[in-house]
């Protein structure tokens, strides 16, 4: 029988890595240029609503964790950094999943 190893416990600097990694993807940019076209910029989230959900589905795929949809407000889907943030304060309480 295999032993199933504990959740990965999540930084808000790993899950803002990963969700850089999903925009350029969606975007067809290279991660690293993204933010620093980003943080020039200021720092808004470069993507619609409606894309935030699909990155959402792929993110979930990637660490493990679900993000309660319904709590995702504006100012949480505002920047990367926000949407990192809320991702690490909710795998707190889940044990590794954001339920």
């Amino acid at each position: 029988m295999a032993v199933k190893a504990p959740p990965k416990k999540w930084t808000a600097t790993e899950l803002e890595e990963t969700i850089f990694g999903l925009l350029g993807k969606l975007l067809n940019e290279d991660p690293a240029e993204l933010r620093e076209k980003l943080e020039a910029k200021g720092n808004g989230m470069p993507v619609d609503s409606l894309d935030i959900f699909d990155i959402l589905a792929e993110f979930r795929t990637l660490t493990g964790l679900t993000l309660p949809k319904r709590e995702l407000r504006q100012e949480t889907m505002r920047s990367v950094a926000a949407l990192a943030k809320f991702a690490a304060d909710k795998a707190k309480v889940g044990k590794g999943t954001a339920k």
